[in-house]
């Protein structure tokens, strides 16, 4: 009887941690993306510890399938301590050799805080450690901001219908990748409706395809769409007419 009174004790202390409103991210990158130059002697990633604990940072990069062998850019540091209520800073450097020459390259970077040992009347709580991702940039020599940022207006759209579904098609005949800000499709007087998988972004010289709900009907629909620009902002909505 004692051992279950205890199970229940324990579980219940473990589910009011992750409940807790007050679980949060203590060391995160202060920007929501990189855009990293092969120009560049370095690119430099502000990061900030908001808890008043020092914490042990730990970061790496990966491509976009969570690969991390052979990434043409190199992360320093590592590993890092960083104090409470402090801002520290990692640094990117581009093998620029080793990058795509006509296309931008995009990779995830992951920061995971490795948090203080739990002492004293802590020891019984449990502790998270928990990673950001942000996504990063790399643009060989020649491409320049102001151009990704039109990148979005460049876009041609189809619709595919296979399987049974059909698929909105974005073509991207820029270099650069596209992530859309909202993606949404509008039909008759109803409001609009996000598309789901929006954050898959097209890719330089290539298509990415989109799933229509099933709730939309054959015929003309509309599509609004905006792009996420280098500093984490949408800019301006575009509309098209599409024919389901």
């Amino acid at each position: 009887m004692k051992k279950n009174h205890l199970l229940k004790a324990l579980l219940a202390v473990i589910l009011a941690s992750v409940a807790t409103p007050s679980t949060h991210c203590a060391v995160r990158p202060m920007l929501t993306r990189i855009v990293a130059y092969a120009a560049d002697k370095e690119t430099p990633v502000d990061i900030i510890n908001d808890a008043p604990q020092t914490y042990m940072v730990q970061s790496w990069l990966e491509d976009l399938q969570g690969n991390d062998d052979n990434i043409p850019v190199v992360l320093t540091p590592p590993v890092m301590r960083l104090e409470g209520k402090k801002q520290g800073k990692l640094r990117l450097v581009v093998i620029p050799a080793n990058i795509p020459q006509e296309t931008e390259s995009v990779y995830w970077l992951s920061v995971q805080e490795i948090p203080p040992k739990a002492s004293g009347d802590e020891g019984n709580k449990l502790v998270m450690a928990i990673r950001s991702r942000i996504k990063v940039f790399v643009r060989p020599a020649g491409l320049k901001s102001e151009e990704a940022r039109d990148a979005v207006k460049k876009i041609n759209w189809q619709v595919e219908k296979s399987a049974g579904k059909t698929w909105l098609v974005a073509s991207n005949p820029t270099p650069y990748y596209i992530s859309f800000g909202k993606l949404a499709l509008r039909q008759g007087g109803k409001p609009d409706m996000m598309l789901g998988d929006k954050f898959h972004m097209p890719p330089p010289k290539g298509n990415q395809r989109y799933e229509v709900p099933a709730t939309f009907k054959s015929g003309r629909a509309t599509l609004t769409y905006s792009a996420v620009h280098d500093y984490g902002g949408t800019g301006e909505e575009l509309t098209t007419q599409v024919n389901l």
